[in-house]
């Protein structure tokens, strides 16, 4: 079986997508249409990783908002064996979204990346912003 390629490497194979890093350190991803940020996040949950992954391939971001977020016994946001790892731009023309799964103490993706430019982002973004726990 296949291992599915992480965001990040998904994002700097797209041609969409310009990798500004210098010195392999600093820098950052741009999406060249708008020249912006491409901003990366993620979503840790409490819960299996089955309706999350669900969610992501029909793209009902609304029911992903819906399923439990990890959250501490202070109710601040946790870690977890399962999260969506997501990418955007400010303003939402660009967006990336990806279910993964830690096993044996590392992250793997368990679908391929959905990504999404112009005006089919524009939702997506918007809502990839609010879900995003690391903004």
């Amino acid at each position: 079986m296949t291992e599915e390629a992480g965001l990040d490497d998904v994002l700097k194979s797209l041609d969409c997508i310009q990798d500004k890093t210098f010195l392999w350190v600093f820098g950052s991803l741009v999406y060249k249409p708008t020249n912006e940020k491409v901003i990366s996040g993620f979503r840790y949950f409490a819960c299996e990783i089955g309706p999350v992954a669900e969610a992501v391939a029909k793209m009902d971001l609304e029911a992903l908002s819906k399923l439990p977020f990890a959250l501490d016994d202070s109710g601040d946001v946790d870690t977890s064996g399962v999260l969506v790892d997501v990418a955007y731009t400010e303003s939402g023309s660009f967006a990336a979204i990806q279910p993964v799964e830690y096993q044996n103490h590392r992250p793997v993706p368990v679908a391929p990346a959905t990504v999404l430019e112009g005006d089919e982002a524009k939702p997506v973004g918007k809502a990839l912003k609010e879900l995003d726990q690391s903004s």
